[in-house]
């Protein structure tokens, strides 16, 4: 931030330069150096140049910032020096006389009084505006220019016979001039309040260009304050120069530091990605569930590479112990374009498994059509063996009682909502204890592993589960299948128990290890709770043993 003491030293600097200055040298040439330089050519190549420097600054600032549309006061500075920069140029391509002057004078009135227009406030202007007002300004002096050549002799004296300028040619000077001073009062004040160094500038260069005016006045022509003031309207419009190529400096900076942002932000994301890539299971698929892409990490813990999925389908990768009914849901959801959320057991390349919690999200083009789908997912295997662990009973992999508790009065509420039946079959090895007794227990305990291999095959659906309830006893539970169906059902599973084949000498049932077993079926309002459930099955469960063993016992 600059200091008020800086403030006023540059504005104190910028009137000593500009003002101050030239006043004193035009003085010290008019009254010291009575030389006279003609020369057409020198007076045409400053005279042009200007004038082309005017043209282009105008032209490049107004480009530069016509994606704003808003016109400001250095808008209005570029549409003066625009007008006065063609002007100067018809005024470089005349000889000298009174056109010579008359094209100098009124490129100075003019400048004048259009750099007034720096206190007109900023407008906001449609683009079609924006893009004609320079067109305006560029016809308007060319028009002028031709129009002043063509009836030259409509054109007032500009010369008095002792070759200084006339009235008319002063006047128009003076009043160019304090056009110019009235702009530059706009530039200090601006710089005052905004501290922006290009105000100040923008201050400097009209002081030149008005005080130009003025010591045209006190000049003859080729002589040296003639060429004095030149040279202070060459300085103003090369300070105008300056300001656009500091601005484009400033802009190339800004561009490289963005580039060098840029570069370094696309090295992070590239390094990102490449964790991502490496880390966070993605894929995407078309609307078919067709694979276009997956990350290193889809491959690493499916054990495919990305050539053996990249075209197939994703049920490649579909286990087939998935429950289908979650993949229909699946389906659904994202298909109405919403955001699935939910575990899947996926396969891997190998033929094991890997549980995942997945979040499939549809994928919409600009014209809001959905297009393809992307999954992200997290690898839960490790929670779901533990999951698993807590509710599976070790040795024969079925659900265990912790299970049963919690699942039971989930079936309970579905059936009564659903207006299903509900059974549960509640099942004890015959005299098993007897047998581990005569075989050991290491028999024993295979024994029980092939009755949960059994109850496994006889509960594949969705809606049934197999349990073992603790030590010989096991349990299924089960929904749809009315009594009939459901008796038939028990009875297809103690048979199934009992052709296993497996010796039991001191069982009084078979000489092959059977299973009693009781049986609920329920429906409705009907239907019990889990604890009353579960006393009732064992009281028939009993009554099952008490007539002989290896049968089922239903209310």
């Amino acid at each position: 931030m600059i200091s008020k003491e800086n403030i006023k030293t540059n504005i104190l600097l910028t009137i000593l330069l500009t003002i101050a200055m030239p006043i004193i040298l035009g003085k010290f040439l008019h009254s010291y150096f009575h030389m006279v330089i003609i020369s057409i050519p020198l007076h045409s190549a400053i005279e042009a140049s200007g004038g082309v420097i005017a043209i282009v600054i105008a032209m490049i600032f107004y480009i530069k910032y016509s994606k704003n549309l808003v016109i400001t006061h250095f808008n209005y500075s570029t549409i003066a020096l625009l007008a006065m920069g063609i002007i100067d140029i018809f005024h470089a391509s005349v000889m000298p006389g009174k056109m010579f002057v008359w094209l100098h004078s009124t490129a100075v009135f003019f400048g004048g009084i259009f750099f007034m227009s720096v206190w007109l406030k900023e407008i906001h202007v449609s683009k079609k505006v924006y893009s004609l007002i320079p067109i305006i300004f560029i016809i308007f002096p060319i028009l002028f220019s031709l129009l002043s050549i063509y009836f030259s002799h409509l054109v007032p004296d500009m010369l008095n016979a002792d070759k200084t300028f006339s009235t008319t040619a002063n006047v128009l000077n003076i009043i160019g001039g304090l056009g110019f001073f009235i702009a530059s009062l706009k530039f200090v004040l601006n710089y005052i309040k905004t501290q922006n160094t290009d105000e100040i500038l923008f201050a400097g260069h009209t002081m030149l260009f008005g005080i130009a005016g003025v010591l045209f006045v006190s000049s003859v022509v080729w002589d040296m304050q003639w060429w004095l003031w030149h040279v202070l309207r060459l300085s103003a419009y090369i300070i105008a120069f300056y300001f656009l190529y500091s601005e484009y400096r400033n802009e190339i900076k800004e561009v490289e530091q963005t580039n060098e942002d840029l570069e370094m932000a696309n090295e992070k994301i590239v390094e990102f990605l490449d964790i991502v890539d490496k880390n966070v299971i993605t894929s995407t698929t078309d609307l078919e569930g067709n694979i276009l892409s997956v990350s290193q990490a889809f491959c690493d813990i499916s054990g495919y590479s990305k050539d053996e999925l990249i075209g197939m389908n994703h049920n490649i990768v579909r286990h087939p112990d998935q429950s289908i009914k979650i993949y229909n849901v699946l389906w659904k959801t994202i298909n109405s374009g919403k955001v699935w959320n939910g575990e899947l057991l996926n396969r891997k390349k190998d033929g094991s498994g890997y549980w995942v919690a997945a979040t499939v999200t549809p994928q919409f083009d600009s014209d809001g059509t959905l297009h393809c789908f992307t999954a992200v997912r997290q690898d839960i295997t490790d929670k779901k063996n533990i999951e698993i662990l807590s509710i599976t009973d070790s040795l024969t992999n079925l659900y265990n009682r912790r299970y049963f508790n919690t699942t039971i009065e989930k079936e309970i509420s579905r059936a009564k909502r659903d207006g299903k039946y509900l059974g549960f079959l509640m099942m004890d090895i015959d005299h098993f204890k007897l047998y581990n007794d005569t075989y050991g227990h290491q028999k024993g305990d295979i024994v029980l592993q092939e009755i949960g291999k059994v109850l496994t095959e006889y509960t594949q659906r969705a809606s049934d589960f197999s349990f073992r309830l603790g030590g010989e006893e096991f349990g299924i539970l089960f929904s749809g299948l009315n009594e009939s169906d459901s008796l038939e059902f028990a009875q297809n599973v103690l048979k199934a128990i009992e052709d296993l084949k497996i010796e039991h000498k001191r069982n009084t049932a078979s000489k092959y290890v059977t299973a009693s077993a009781g049986l609920i079926i329920r429906k409705n309002e009907i239907l019990l709770n889990c604890e009353e459930t579960y006393l009732l099955a064992d009281k028939l469960l009993y009554k099952a043993k008490e007539k002989g063993r290896n049968r089922v016992e239903l209310i």
